[in-house]
Order: C-alpha cells, then sequence, then structure tokens
C-alpha cells in the first residue's frame, strides 16, 4: 500500500475543460512564457552536459565522422526529454527545421542533425560505464551545489532499491539475456535493479542501474544471474561512486538477508529493510521473546488520518551463513500498526523493518515513517518511466550495450525533465496540465512556430539562475 505525500506539487485529477485562450496570441504568449521558464534549467545543465559528452572518447573512424559525438548524444537525450516512443518517432519529429533551427540558436554546439540509426550504432560501441558516469557527475554537481539538500533525512541521502523486468522475448535476443523455462518453452528478458534517490517531499530521482546479466557460460541455468547477485554488486558501486556520502539505503522485503546486510555494514551504508513475517524466523523469534520483557519501548504518533503504534527491539544477534563460514550481525527491528477509518470501516495494517542503527522514542518515527516507507516511490518513479511517456520497457536496440546505454540516456532524460518541472515559473502549469501535459505543451511550443527567438537569445544572455522546488 502507498503513502502519498499530502505535500505532493501534482494534481490527483486534471480539469475537464475547453481551452483557456480566447485567441492565438494569448496562446503564443503562454508558450512563450513558458519556453522562458524552461530555458534557465537547460542553460544551467545541458552546457555542462555537453562538456561531459565531449569527454567520452569516440570509437568511430576519424574520416568516417560526420556528426560530432556531443550532437549525436544531444539526440539520443532529446529523444526522451520529449517522451518519444521510439528511434522512428524521433526521427520524424526531431528533424523539423523549427526546433533545430531555434535550439542551434540557443546552444550552437548542435550543428547537424543525425539520423536515429547513428545514433544507435554509436551507443553500440560507447563503453556503458562511460555514459553513466555523466550520468552520476550531474546529480553530484547537484549535490554539490545544494539543489538537492533539501531531499535529505537526518543529513543522510535515501537511496531506494529494487529490481524491475524491462523487456522479454522467446527468443534468445542476446546472450547476456536471463532464460527462463514456461513448460516446454523459454522466454529471455532483461532485468533491471534501479537505485534512486527519494525524499519525504515525494521527489524521486532515478540515476543507477544494475542489470542482471549471464557472462558465464554451461548451464544457463545452473549459473544465472539473480537479483540478490545484482544486489550486491549496486551496493558496491554506489558506495564507489559516492565514497564520502552519507547514504541510508531502503529495500523491499527480498533483501533482509545476512550477507546484503553485512556487506551494507561493510560499505558504511545505513539501512532500513522491509522485513515480512515470513523472512529470518530466527530474528521473529528473538522479537516476540524480548517484545514481552520491554514492554516500554513502544511510542503512538497521529500520522493525518491514522492513528500509529510503534515498537522496536534492538540488539539481535543473528547468525547465517555466507561462504560456508558463520557470522553473526547486531541488528535492529521497528515495527508499526496503521489504524484509520476508511469508508466507516476500521482497517488495521502492519509494518516491520530491519534496521542497522538502534531505535528510540526520538528517531523511530523518523526512520519509518519519512525514511522506510519512501521506498514506495521508487515503485512510483519506476511506473513513470513505464507508462508517463519515457518508454522504460522500449529496448531501443537489441544491442545489449547499445540498450543499456538508451536506459542510462533515459534516466538522464527524465532528470532534466524533473529539474525543468520543480521550476516555481513551471509549477502553475504543471497545476494544470499535470506532468505528461505540460512536457506535451513544451514539446509542442519548441517544435512549431510559436516562440520569438529574440527574447530566448536575451534569457541566454543573462546568468541562468533557476528557482527550483526541490
Amino acid at each position: 500500500m502507498a503513502f502519498r505525500n499530502p505535500e505532493s506539487v501534482y494534481p490527483a485529477t486534471l480539469p475537464n475543460r475547453k481551452s483557456p485562450y480566447a485567441n492565438s496570441e494569448q496562446e503564443q504568449a503562454d508558450r512563450q512564457a513558458a519556453a522562458e521558464a524552461q530555458l534557465p534549467v537547460w542553460r544551467a545543465q545541458l552546457p555542462a552536459l555537453i562538456e561531459k559528452f565531449a569527454r567520452i572518447p569516440d570509437p568511430r573512424r576519424p574520416g568516417s565522422v560526420r556528426h560530432k559525438l556531443v550532437v549525436v548524444m544531444t539526440f539520443a537525450l532529446f529523444l526522451f526529454v520529449w517522451g518519444y516512443g521510439s528511434r522512428r518517432e524521433a526521427n520524424r519529429e526531431l528533424t523539423r527545421p523549427t526546433f533545430w533551427e531555434t535550439f542551434r540558436t540557443i546552444f550552437p554546439e548542435i550543428d547537424s542533425i543525425p539520423h536515429m540509426d547513428t545514433v544507435s550504432r554509436l551507443l553500440e560501441s560507447i563503453a556503458t560505464d562511460q555514459v553513466e558516469t555523466v550520468l552520476l557527475q550531474t546529480v553530484s554537481r547537484l549535490m554539490r551545489n545544494g539543489r538537492l539538500k533539501t531531499l535529505m533525512v537526518d543529513k543522510h541521502y535515501v537511496v531506494a532499491i529494487d529490481g524491475t523486468q524491462k523487456l522479454s522475448r522467446d527468443w534468445l535476443w542476446a546472450e547476456e539475456a536471463l532464460q527462463r523455462r514456461h513448460g516446454e518453452s523459454r522466454s529471455y528478458s532483461a532485468y533491471a535493479l534501479e537505485a534512486c534517490l527519494v525524499s519525504p517531499q515525494g521527489i524521486h530521482i532515478p540515476f543507477l542501474t544494475e542489470f542482471c546479466e549471464n557472462v558465464q557460460d554451461g548451464d544457463e541455468f545452473a549459473k544465472q544471474d539473480c537479483e540478490l547477485k545484482a544486489c550486491k554488486r549496486l551496493l558496491v558501486r554506489l558506495r564507489t561512486a559516492f565514497p564520502k556520502l552519507r547514504i541510508l539505503v531502503v529495500m523491499d522485503g527480498l533483501y533482509p538477508s545476512g550477507p546484503i546486510m553485512a556487506l551494507c555494514r561493510k560499505l558504511h551504508l545505513d539501512f532500513m529493510i522491509v522485513l515480512p513475517t515470513a523472512c529470518l524466523p530466527s530474528v521473529w523469534e528473538e522479537v516476540e521473546g524480548l517484545r514481552k520483557l520491554d514492554k516500554d519501548q513502544m511510542r503512538t504518533h497521529h500520522w493525518g488520518d491514522r492513528e500509529q503504534t510503534f515498537w522496536w527491539v534492538n540488539r539481535i544477534e543473528y547468525d547465517f551463513q555466507e561462504a560456508a563460514t558463520g557470522r553473526r550481525l547486531s541488528i535492529h527491528v521497528a515495527g508499526c500498526t496503521d489504524r484509520w477509518i476508511e469508508n466507516g470501516t476500521a482497517r488495521k495494517v502492519n509494518w516491520a523493518w530491519v534496521s542497522s542503527r538502534p531505535l528510540t522514542p526520538q528517531n523511530v518515527v523518523q526512520r519509518c515513517n519519512r525514511v522506510a516507507r519512501h521506498r514506495w516511490d521508487i515503485e512510483e518513479n519506476i511506473l513513470q518511466e513505464k507508462h508517463h511517456g519515457y518508454q522504460y520497457e522500449h529496448a531501443f536496440s537489441l544491442n545489449w550495450r547499445a540498450m543499456r546505454n538508451w536506459h542510462v540516456m533515459m534516466h538522464l532524460g527524465h532528470l532534466l525533465n524533473l529539474l525543468t518541472l520543480h521550476t516555481d515559473a513551471l509549477m502553475k502549469k504543471v497545476h494544470q496540465l499535470g506532468i505528461r501535459g505540460t512536457l506535451h505543451f513544451l514539446r509542442e511550443s519548441w517544435r512549431n512556430p510559436w516562440l520569438d527567438r529574440g527574447r530566448l537569445l536575451a534569457i541566454c544572455s543573462k546568468r541562468p539562475q533557476p528557482r527550483m522546488q526541490l
């Protein structure tokens, strides 16, 4: 069950009404204002992105290069910024003269128009870690500039981790694809583990992906990659990318295992992990016994229309096996019972989490309500990227490396849109049209002859200082 943030800036439903414009002049003025509100974000972010793209080694033969690498990568980025559903659609729409003549006026570095097949061939040749570095450096830059400071809880950035299937075929489309038997048939899929910055404000920023992939020979089912193995790799990459950052990891009920929690401790990652009642029976047995002895370790709290009862048990010794070696881990468990009235019926739901830090009356509400429950935000992020214009489940290429690079560019386009839509100047438009409606409104404004280029250039002469509501 997802708990929606009451301070969310997005409307629950959009108005069902006709166009508010009395004439074309009003519409043109509104579209000009929206583009001028979007432009400071582009001016603040795109030059840095173009500079990072330029640092990627170009794998092409120098004599055969027609389009600069930064041009090709920018084309890939704007496929997702404008929410096109395929390379074919992007070819048709992104090459319209009106858009690129206006765009080149502001960013003269983009001096040619490549075909999307050219873009895909380039992404087949670039190492994925080089593209991921651009995304990670962009997020790190936002952190250093203080743009994401309001997302922190107790001086920690909260990172949610969850897995989802990207695509599946009934034929072997890539050697790295996971394989699954369905009776006499088989399916071949790409499965991704995502890391996403989440916050009590309901903001979610995807920034790191670890794919499950088979790289070994032999029996594919005996040696197949899995989500837990991918999680360990992702945690190591997370700490490597941000070696000094205070990070609190939140995960679902698949991950409360000894090896995962021990790795978090080794990497100095704080964690809150969902603890299902059927998981870790020895821990639950000790929890039930200690709760009878420590009945004072409880606290009540009112959250919206819900009455919450929190309980906690600290310093539980958990024994587990790892690599044929016995190990012991000291963990802490928190639980919560929510009670509320819905349509005249009394409702109740129970929650439990494993915590890396001891629970107290002072921190239990914050760690459970403001941290652990926002694991759901990564679910919202995945659903948004699947169904709100980012085409998460579309490969854009059946070459494994190109597919992964397209995936990273999708996250980068999503991040640029998120920064755009959370500016003060566009927040009213988001309330009127919603997220997808606002992006569609902006796309139509840029690709049709609505905009005054002179006014846009005048904005470019000023230092970009977009005010954001994050």
